[in-house]
This record gives structure tokens, C-alpha cells and sequence, in this order.
């Protein structure tokens, strides 16, 4: 045992001598600088492996990172790009839907023009038939014209003068032809309205009774307000009311009248004037009115209180 370990009790080599002290005191200054030695080596190593795997982790945690910012780049690029193809398909389908419509507009606005050229086809037709018409009316009263002359030659002054009002009459049937060709021609463009067709359809209409009255009444006086009791009377429609005025040969302006209050007064007037009242029909260029609805009011009226009409055989 003595020599294995050193004997560190008090005064156990106080036989041997002082010089014996200082190196057994070395010695243990010795182990425990080994042993400090050993230790910090070990606790080194540890401190290295756990740096290493601090450096492994924080390199890891710079990976995840970055991928992780890879990652939202890329998701935000995809969002983008899937947004900008949304809003371009929106565009598109924007843009298609206002083709639609634009084709669907083309389309009625086509089949309105193909209504209004059928409708002024059937115009113009109905115009060359009253036309015809007219021209035989016009072949048959220069036929009765010549039957007159040979029968009656002691008229000649009176058949010349007839014969007079029929060169007139033949100058309207030509300006009746200028104003028909004129309307062909505008019907053919598929410009005119149809407002102004039926205007000019009233115009013709009125020329063609005009031209039917002159005939009928040949052998007739001419209709005249001279000496007459003349009473004029105004129509036309604005929207859906229909404004009637009359104004008397005595009067200062125009009065409305309601169509039952305008018959009470002609009527009276008739049994006042009798065989003297002349009915002046009055049919504004503005009017508003079709033609049937023109020439029914004007027939009816004159054809029951005008003096000349009341005589008409």
C-alpha cells in the first residue's frame, strides 16, 4: 500500500525529512491537471459535436427557409398567372356576349327592314292599281267625252271647256306617274319611312278623288263656295286623341268640337243653309291620320251636310 499511493496525512513523513513534502504535492498538482485536462477535452469534443450539429440545423433551417420562399414565389406566380388567365376568360366572354347581342340586333334590325320593304311593296302595288284604275276611269270618261260631242255638237263651247278640264286632269295623272315613279325609286332604296309613304298615299289618294269627283261631275257645275255658306273643319290625331275644330264663315278662329257636338251643329246648319252649306275639310300635312281614317271622316262628312254631295246622283 505504501507504494501504490501517496500517504497525504499530517506529519507522516516528519521522520523523513521537509524535502519529501513538495514532491508528492507535485504530484497531485499533476493528476489534477490531467484531470482538468481530460475534462475540458472532453467537454471540448461535446461543444464541438453540439456547434456541428447547431450549424447542421441552422443549414437546415436556411434550406426549409429558402425553399420555402421558392415555394411561395412560386404559388404566388401560379395565382397570378391563373388570375390573369381568369380575367382574360372574363374579357373574352364579355366580348362574346357583346357580339351576341350586336348579331342579335343586326337580326331584328334586318327583319324590320324586310317587314317595312314587304309593307312598301304592297304600298306600291296597291298604288299601280289605283292607278290602272284611274287610267280606265280616265279611258272611259273620254269615251262618254266623245259620245257627248256627237250627240250634243250645239255644246261645243261647253264640250271644249270640258275638254280643257280634261287636259287637266291629264297633267295630274302625270304628275300622279312622276310622283308613283319617284316612289318606287325611294322604295327601292329602303330609305323612306313608312310615315311618309302613307303621307304621300293620302296625297295620291286625294289627287285620284280629286280626279274621280272631276269626272263624275262632267256634265255637272263645278263645286263652288261662291254664294255658299262655307264651314271649315279640321282634323287630325296626336298620339291616340283625335282633335276636331270648325270655324264658321262668320267666326274669327278655329273652336274644338267633340265629333258628337261637330254633327249637332252641321245638322243644324243644314236645316238653316239648306242646299247652300259648303263643308271645307281640312287635313293638316302633319296630321297624324292614315288614309282610310282621312277619307272615311271626309266622305262622311260631306257626304251628309255638303250641298254639292247631297245633289250627287
Amino acid at each position: 500500500m505504501d507504494e501504490a499511493f501517496v500517504d497525504l496525512r499530517r506529519n507522516t513523513y516528519a521522520g523523513s525529512g521537509a524535502d519529501s513534502f513538495w514532491p508528492s504535492f507535485t504530484d497531485i498538482m499533476m493528476v489534477v491537471v490531467m484531470i482538468f485536462m481530460i475534462a475540458s477535452t472532453v467537454l471540448m469534443l461535446r461543444n464541438w459535436d453540439l456547434v456541428q450539429e447547431l450549424r447542421a440545423t441552422i443549414e437546415a433551417e436556411r434550406q426549409a427557409e429558402e425553399m420555402a420562399r421558392f415555394a411561395t414565389q412560386t404559388s404566388a406566380t401560379l395565382e397570378e398567372q391563373l388570375a390573369q388567365a381568369q380575367h382574360l376568360i372574363s374579357e373574352l366572354r364579355m366580348q362574346l356576349m357583346q357580339a351576341n347581342e350586336s348579331d342579335q340586333e343586326k337580326t331584328r334590325q334586318l327583319a324590320d327592314k324586310e317587314r317595312r320593304l314587304l309593307a312598301l311593296e304592297a304600298d306600291k302595288q296597291r298604288l299601280a292599281a289605283d292607278l290602272q284604275q284611274s287610267q280606265r276611269e280616265i279611258r272611259l270618261a273620254e269615251d262618254r267625252l266623245a259620245e257627248a260631242q256627237s250627240e250634243h255638237a250645239q255644246l261645243a263651247a261647253a264640250h271644249a271647256t270640258q275638254r280643257e278640264r280634261l287636259q287637266e286632269v291629264l297633267g295630274d295623272l302625270t304628275r300622279i306617274e312622276q310622283t308613283s315613279q319617284e316612289q318606287a325609286t325611294a322604295l327601292a332604296t329602303l330609305r323612306q319611312q313608312r310615315s311618309l309613304a302613307e303621307q304621300q298615299l293620302l296625297s295620291l289618294q286625294g289627287t285620284y278623288d280629286e280626279i274621280k269627283i272631276k269626272y263624275d261631275k262632267l256634265v255637272r257645275p263645278a263645286r263652288s263656295a261662291v254664294g255658299k255658306f262655307v264651314v271649315a273643319v279640321r282634323y287630325s290625331r296626336q298620339d291616340d286623341d283625335y282633335n276636331i275644330s270648325m270655324k264658321q264663315m262668320d267666326a274669327a278662329s278655329y273652336e274644338s268640337v267633340s265629333e258628337e257636338e261637330l254633327h249637332q251643329r252641321l245638322t243644324a246648319l243644314k236645316e238653316k243653309y239648306s242646299g247652300s252649306l259648303y263643308v271645307k275639310i281640312i287635313i293638316p300635312e302633319d296630321s297624324g291620320l292614315s288614309y282610310n281614317e282621312a277619307s272615311s271622316f271626309t266622305f262622311d262628312l260631306l257626304g251628309k251636310y255638303d250641298y254639292y254631295h247631297q245633289d250627287a246622283p
